[in-house]
């Protein structure tokens, strides 16, 4: 009987554990801010920051971007190769909720180019560089 009682209360423990890390995981707190130096995409709700920005850089300089999911569902974000090399390709691999990927983006011609994630077609923006 005792052991009984003791196992009972070791899976209370855990229950009430796991759910309390599935609980923040998915509530984060709102006034906890990632801080970036450069470029931040946080893709929630089928959009990149809300409304899919415009990303402008300057030709040669590198931008520092940093691509966070703060969504339930799992996204990406990808720029293709362009026949020109006028900017280098990104991809970020699946990202799923509360996952960051730091990377930068260059562009050595001066030209509008599509950003998107391959999940969700919407989820479409631009990078202009001058």
């Amino acid at each position: 009987m005792r052991n009984n009682i003791i196992a009972i209360i070791a899976i209370s423990f855990l229950t009430v554990g796991s759910l309390w890390g599935i609980g923040n995981l998915l509530n984060s707190d709102p006034d906890e801010e990632l801080q970036v130096e450069g470029i931040l995409l946080i893709a929630q709700r089928s959009t990149f920051n809300g409304t899919n920005p415009d990303i402008l850089v300057s030709v040669d300089v590198p931008t520092k971007l940093v691509v966070r999911n703060d969504d339930v569902v799992t996204h990406d974000l990808r720029v293709d190769e362009q026949e020109n090399g006028g900017i280098t390709s990104i991809n970020t691999a699946p990202l799923r909720g509360g996952q960051n990927f730091l990377t930068a983006i260059v562009a050595s011609h001066p030209g509008t180019y599509e950003y998107y994630c391959w999940y969700h077609p919407q989820m479409r923006g631009k990078i202009i560089a001058q």
